[in-house]
């Protein structure tokens, strides 16, 4: 196919860095973004410093927002350095990127299903973003409302991984139930849902099925919960009155972040 990429002005990239800093990450980018055949819709680099003082080591965290055919796929990776944490993001973008043109070769061929091979490389269990120091008593500090995706698991799971994070949260097209498909278990990912419905039947991913549905309780229990738990990094339950589906999760600084849905 021809290249299709879009020939706009280098994208900014957004952080405290000097100018050779950003010069690196655009090249290294930008080369991951030739290998393309694609459109390439948006791009958004973005660079931040953790740590340093209070005992805690330093870490640079690069992440790097991508659209391709209407598709978004997102990456961090954290390291000591920036060169580092953007040689990472590099890699985990290529990664991304070659896996949703095989995908995106199937759908053109007629082929719109998942296989087996889909799922034969699995991601690192532990996303940056969600594996940040632990703070004695984490508070919410945002709180973000969402309109879900209605999809199938394999659909939710294949956009989990192509935006590097450890759940996703969706209404399950085939029951109309909040659903959150996340990474663990002995097969490597895990659906649990908002209320006691039949288990899927028409799925490749290989999914640990939770039984039991998320328990309902107030977002000040979710707190507590979680905060009584330093390793768990985020919580699944419903709100008490509508039943939807929330995510309660630790962010980077160990502070406390809500997803919930709009509609």
């Amino acid at each position: 196919m021809p290249d299709t990429r879009d020939a706009e002005r280098p994208a900014p990239v957004l952080g405290p860095i000097s100018d050779a800093e950003a010069a690196h990450t655009r090249m290294v980018i930008d080369g991951v973004l030739s290998t393309v055949t694609q459109r390439v819709e948006r791009l958004r680099l973005r660079l931040s410093r953790h740590g340093g003082h209070d005992g805690r080591a330093a870490v640079v965290i690069a992440q790097v927002n991508v659209t391709v055919q209407a598709r978004m796929i997102r990456v961090q990776a954290a390291a000591p350095n920036l060169p580092e944490a953007v040689d990472q993001a590099g890699e985990a973008l290529l990664q991304r990127l070659q896996r949703l043109d095989r995908h995106l070769t199937a759908e053109w061929t007629g082929d719109v299903g998942f296989t087996a091979a889909d799922w034969a490389s699995p991601y690192p269990q532990n996303p940056v973003g969600l594996t940040g120091p632990p703070v004695e008593a984490g508070r919410l500090v945002r709180m973000k409302d969402c309109h879900l995706a209605v999809q199938s698991p394999d659909s939710a799971a294949f956009a989990m991984d192509l935006r590097d994070y450890p759940f996703h949260l969706f209404v399950d097209d085939s029951t109309g139930v909040d659903a959150l498909v996340h990474r663990g278990g002995p097969t490597g990912y895990r659906l649990h849902r908002s209320a006691v419905v039949p288990a899927p039947s028409d799925f490749t991913v290989p999914l640990t099925i939770q039984s039991w549905p998320a328990v309902p309780m107030p977002i000040t229990r979710a707190v507590d919960l979680l905060n009584a738990a330093p390793d768990r990094p985020y919580l699944f339950f419903t709100d008490p009155r509508s039943r939807r589906g929330r995510v309660l999760y630790r962010r980077f600084d160990g502070q406390l972040g809500l997803l919930a849905p709009i509609w």
